[in-house]
């Protein structure tokens, strides 16, 4: 019915422009993206098991749970366990059921069971219990995910993703002090448009009015706006025009390149050369801008400023990258700007994925933690069972990653970045997901952060600095309940000093 709606409203807006093929398809995707996106997803309630089988009720009023868990995610989650004195409860979102996991047996649960699915719970969050989508197009996006992260794809992306560092960061200046929860994720979105398409990132004010536009479709929406599903309101309305407008722009983008000849070293040309239709592109490349982008500068964002304050890991991270360079180059002397840039590009990509392993500790100490993320899936089923308690087929499951990642068990200081922590052999780590839900894009996401620091600290004196731009030598505490951008809790910036 919603997809219905938005269809005619989106058509009676065109005001002449060309019918767009599969229409449908195209809604589906875009909701689809939504629910990747805020991970927040609600589902009609399962019938309820027995008592006896049923995790510990967290007894909050429903307007209550939904407030909290908008607002202040990561506390309201952890106060649950501690309140029902349970590492399994269950609680109502709207008027939907949810059961949250914790422990070693809840997570192994979580990661490991193929009935745990994402996609059969997208409609209801976007409000519409009667919309569905084609799995298959899921299906089409993994796939074309996979052939982007090939070792010959992922090569010629490297002096895509290494030009648009030195193209982004060269308007900074000399000097510089970075807003940590804006400047490194605009590099990020424009790093991640470079290896989407040249022409895109090529065009500035295009470029700047795509950000806007996924600015838009990224922004949280408001937790009551689905207290009525069968009412879509204005912020839905928002994100679905904002949508359009980004795969008009995407469809334009595929009507040049194919009409120009032009073959570049893009995603967009990837898929072009092999078959793929507008609405899998689109799908493609708008799941890259938001997930890809806000994660990818979330992480490096955190990793330059645990790097900049730590004098011991700043130090070891930049010989690294020294003696890097230096092996595959025949150069004896410090490089810079376009001299830089080629000498890194031809440095093989086997080499950027095994030989840094400063800066993979880095990398990930930081995923675990500064992502606060949240999954939620539906069981499709058959029903789990978890210790005592079971968990019927249709019911909403809900993990924690920072129920992991902060863990003392595991992890000594659990707050405290510390790359030289020596995991043993089953300590868990789910920086990337796990098992059947881990990420689809980690192995791009990896290198261009890698290829982000290596190029950032060659360049610039990097510091942290506090609101009065005086240095620092601390980090402050993230603040987990934030899942765009895990922002620090205390005002601070990143200066940039060009060497």
């Amino acid at each position: 019915m919603l997809q219905g709606t938005l269809t005619q409203l989106v058509l009676a807006s065109c005001n002449g422009s060309a019918t767009l093929r599969n229409l449908g398809g195209l809604a589906s995707v875009i909701l689809l993206i939504f629910a990747l996106l805020y991970r927040v997803l609600c589902i009609p309630v399962a019938p309820s098991p027995q008592k006896d089988h049923s995790p510990p009720r967290l007894q909050l009023p429903s307007w209550k749970v939904t407030r909290f868990f908008f607002e202040k995610r990561f506390d309201f989650i952890k106060d649950g366990f501690r309140a029902t004195s349970s590492s399994i409860y269950q609680t109502r979102l709207f008027q939907h059921a949810a059961i949250v996991l914790s422990g070693d047996e809840g997570r192994q649960v979580f990661f490991k069971e193929k009935g745990l699915c994402l996609y059969d719970t997208f409609s209801i969050m976007m409000g519409s219990s009667a919309a569905q989508f084609d799995p298959h197009q899921v299906g089409g996006v993994v796939k074309r995910m996979a052939s982007i992260q090939r070792p010959d794809n992922l090569q010629k992306l490297i002096p895509l993703i290494l030009s648009e560092c030195q193209r982004k960061m060269g308007t900074w200046g000399r000097e510089r002090i970075l807003d940590p929860c804006s400047s490194l994720h605009e590099v990020a979105f424009h790093l991640v448009m470079a290896i989407a398409s040249f022409d895109i990132a090529n065009d500035a004010a295009l470029s700047a009015r795509l950000k806007s536009l996924v600015d838009t479709v990224d922004s949280i929406t408001n937790p009551y706006s689905t207290w009525f599903p069968w009412l879509p309101g204005p912020a839905l309305f928002q994100k679905f025009f904002a949508s359009m407008q980004i795969y008009w722009i995407i469809q334009a983008a595929i009507r040049t390149r194919k009409r120009s000849g032009i073959k570049r070293d893009d995603m967009l040309q990837q898929m072009i050369d092999e078959g793929d239709g507008t609405i899998r592109i689109f799908g493609c490349m708008l799941g890259l801008s938001l997930a890809g982008a806000r994660a990818t500068g979330t992480i490096v964002t955190w990793l330059i400023m645990h790097l900049s304050s730590d004098p011991t890991w700043s130090l070891n991270v930049q010989e690294e990258i020294k003696t890097f360079i230096s092996t595959h180059t025949s150069s004896s002397s410090p490089l810079s700007g376009n001299a830089l840039i080629q000498a890194l590009s031809e440095i093989p990509l086997t080499a950027w994925e095994s030989q840094t392993p400063n800066l993979d500790f880095c990398i990930r100490e930081t995923l675990r933690t500064s992502q606060p993320y949240t999954a939620v899936r539906k069981n499709t089923g058959p029903d789990l069972t978890i210790g005592a308690y079971v968990i019927p087929s249709g019911s909403l499951v809900v993990y924690p990653f920072l129920d992991t990642a902060l863990d003392p068990k595991y992890y000594s200081e659990p707050t405290r970045w510390d790359p030289s922590r020596v995991l043993k052999k089953d300590t868990p780590f789910i920086g990337w997901g796990a098992g059947t839900h881990a990420c689809k894009g980690q192995r791009l996401a990896t290198l261009s952060m890698k290829l982000m620091v290596a190029y950032a600290f060659t360049q610039f004196d990097i510091t942290m600095v506090d609101r009065e731009g005086k240095k620092i030598n601390r980090v402050p505490v993230p603040e987990w309940n934030d899942p765009a951008t895990c922002r620090p809790k205390e005002e601070c910036g990143i200066k940039f000093a060009e060497k």
